[in-house]
């Protein structure tokens, strides 16, 4: 006995016409006929007798109809209670982003999404971590949504943002009063960088390669905050982009002039594109890429 079959009779019991009844359901009416005579062949009885101008219930018929129209009002009251529960329960982004991003962008987009209406139930678990191991979460299915540096055939990917990287230096070392520096300026100094796999450490591995320069790397960090810290305490200076941290180490922080451009790279907001989003995770998509998406 299947749901659909119960509608057929309950709506034939109540048109008594199967011309009319497969009208009314938008079916053919031999698959109306068909579908009543599987379910009489189940119950082992007849729902219904006609002559060649009525259609009327059986006494089995009669007898069967309020349990068919209690069972099909039983699911349809709970189909709206789970409706009602989906539009008023809150719905979890799983959004990652990584540190340089946390302060300058993340707030504003928090700001602004919640500034509209319908999006007061959403809420957010946050995954803070370096790009690469956001890429890698997104791609394993662990995020819905992530800010990174990363790009492949996986991912669905916009554009948001040029983040600017400067050079960090000891707060009294020879180059810390400078307005700005140029590569040459700093090629020999010993140097703290991240480490790999991260999308920073590849992009100045390949500009020192350019330049002709074997860097000279005296630390090898996980994250920014890291490198900073190793900076303030005179090992080396470093090239990153702006973080909080900052304010707070003893250190410089002075643009990098470049004519190529090589010291800005790209942030992009991405999610897999054959894993379907919740409709909480499309709304998210939808006004970060609405506002905030850069040609």
């Amino acid at each position: 006995m299947t749901l659909l079959q119960l509608q057929y009779f309950k709506t034939l019991a109540h048109v008594l016409h199967y011309t009319q009844a497969a009208a009314h359901l938008h079916i053919a009416q031999p698959s109306l006929s068909y579908s009543i005579k599987e379910l009489e062949k189940e119950l082992g009885v007849k729902l219904f007798e006609k002559d060649s101008r009525h259609v009327r219930l059986t006494i089995y018929g009669e007898q069967f109809l309020p349990y068919a129209e209690r069972a099909l009002s039983m699911l349809d009251e709970g189909v709206g209670v789970l409706q009602q529960m989906a539009e008023h329960a809150q719905q979890v982004v799983r959004l990652g982003y990584f540190h340089s991003i946390s302060a300058s962008l993340i707030p504003s987009v928090m700001l602004g999404f919640y500034g509209q209406e319908g999006n007061q139930n959403i809420r957010f678990q946050f995954v803070e971590a370096p790009s690469f191991d956001l890429y890698q979460q997104l791609k394993k299915g662990e995020l819905d949504l992530a800010f990174c540096l990363h790009q492949d055939e996986e991912l669905q990917s916009a554009t948001i943002m040029r983040q600017p990287l400067y050079l960090a230096v000891p707060e009294y070392h020879p180059l810390a009063e400078r307005r700005s520096v140029r590569f040459e300026d700093f090629a020999q100094e010993p140097v703290v960088m991240l480490d790999k796999p991260s999308s920073l450490r590849t992009q100045l591995d390949q500009i020192y390669l350019q330049r002709g320069v074997t860097p000279k790397v005296v630390f090898e960090v996980r994250e920014c905050n890291a490198a900073l810290q190793y900076v303030a305490l005179r090992f080396g200076v470093s090239v990153l982009p702006q973080v909080p941290a900052m304010e707070n180490e003893k250190v410089a922080v002075i643009p990098i002039q470049d004519e190529e451009q090589a010291f800005v790279r790209t942030v992009y907001f991405s999610w897999l594109k054959n894993r379907p989003l919740s409709p909480a995770a499309r709304r998210v998509r939808d006004y970060i890429t609405g506002h905030y998406t850069t040609l």
